[in-house]
């Protein structure tokens, strides 16, 4: 938590956005929103924002020109105060100290910091993104997992890396049912809701899917359907008949 990088920019003591963003585990896109959110409350009570948050740019990971804004103590005072807990204390901490430590250094006469340090603090953070990106990918690289938590992971993964989303996150999926759920709503056993759904061709896309399951009577994988709630109706109108 005291691995923040004081800039010196314009002879002003800032911290790049994006390690606030890495030190209070927040995504940099939800941490500039909210910068943006506090620039127009500023801007509204007639504050001048820069004194609290200055606009820059960064290079990504694929060498696209980026968003991301320099935090003055203004600033981090700012974000500090929205947040509650351990995560704020230590982020005041760890920024308070930067700070004092920079002014220490200009009085007593040391070498300042360089101004910006741009490269290093553009390494540092592209490798914690790799580093997020690879662990979210050895997850979904995992045998057993559900090829719909794949699909996930590799998505955050991806949208990590390039700092937006690039592949689409997987549709919500309707909840299912057991012929047996389906059976106890219409008071028929599950075995004469699996008759019905085959006679009137209910076992569709449009009513549900088919999923492999683990017998009830052995070890063997079996192909079991579940009903979307829309066979509820079409089950009732053969029952009428």
């Amino acid at each position: 938590m005291n691995e923040l990088t004081v800039i010196n920019h314009n002879g002003q003591f800032v911290i790049d956005s994006r390690e606030v963003a890495e030190m209070v585990n927040k995504r940099h896109s939800d941490l500039l929103e909210s910068i943006e959110g506090y620039i127009s409350h500023l801007t509204n009570g007639n504050f001048r924002s820069l004194d609290f948050f200055i606009p820059s740019t960064y290079k990504d990971a694929k060498g696209e020109t980026r968003p991301c804004y320099l935090l003055t103590r203004k600033g981090c005072d700012m974000v500090a105060n929205k947040m509650t807990g351990e995560k704020g204390v230590l982020f005041t901490a760890a920024y308070v100290t930067k700070f004092e430590e920079m002014e220490r250094t200009i009085k007593t006469g040391s070498k300042p910091i360089p101004s910006v340090k741009q490269k290093e603090i553009e390494a540092r953070y592209n490798n914690s993104l790799a580093r997020k990106a690879n662990v979210l990918l050895k997850i979904a690289n995992s045998p057993n997992i559900n090829p719909r938590y794949r699909q996930i992971l590799q998505a955050q993964a991806s949208a990590i890396v390039a700092g937006k989303p690039l592949l689409p996150l997987p549709e919500a999926e309707q909840k299912t049912y057991s012929a047996e759920e389906i059976g106890k709503m219409l008071g028929i056993s599950a075995n004469m809701v699996g008759r019905l759904a085959k006679q009137h061709n209910l076992k569709t896309e449009q009513y549900g899917k088919w999923y492999h399951d683990k017998s009830k009577y052995s070890c063997k994988e079996v192909e079991s359907f579940r009903y979307y709630e829309s066979v509820i109706p079409e089950l009732e109108k053969v029952l009428r008949h």
